[in-house]
């Protein structure tokens, strides 16, 4: 499987989101590359766990400036968060008894997150982040 290659498209306007978007991309493709290279559980282990840190704090920061600006599809954006929170607490799980089948979830987690997630469902919420921010300013994030 080739790399991933960051689309300008996923761009949210929100430089700090934007960055752990592509971090997690970088991240993938190391995993990518760890794995064509010389397949070891450490590489899955160490993904997942990276997943799990990076999830929390991600996804946290999202919510605190849903919840902040009243977004009105939170209850949506929220359930694919804790919907792929609990996918990657699946790999975790799965991790130590089939790395075939883990390899393959991450690849479509990761697939999922940035051409589903990010492309629609942030990109809409950035919109509406927008909308609640001081006139020709983007809000930090």
């Amino acid at each position: 499987m080739g790399q991933f290659v960051w689309n300008p498209e996923w761009d949210t306007g929100f430089s700090n989101l934007d960055e752990q978007h592509r971090r997690l991309l970088v991240e993938f493709n190391d995993f990518l590359e760890a794995v064509h290279h010389d397949f070891h559980r450490k590489h899955i282990t160490n993904l997942l766990e990276f997943l799990v840190d990076f999830l929390d704090a991600h996804f946290e920061e999202e919510e605190i400036h849903m919840l902040a600006t009243h977004y009105p599809r939170f209850p949506e954006h929220k359930a694919f968060h804790d919907a792929m929170r609990a996918r990657v607490q699946g790999l975790m799980d799965t991790s130590s008894k089939d790395l075939d089948a883990v390899v393959a979830g991450v690849v479509d987690f990761v697939k999922d997150w940035m051409e589903n997630h990010i492309s629609i469902e942030d990109r809409l919420m950035a919109k509406h982040l927008i909308q609640f921010s001081p006139k020709g300013s983007v809000p930090e994030f």
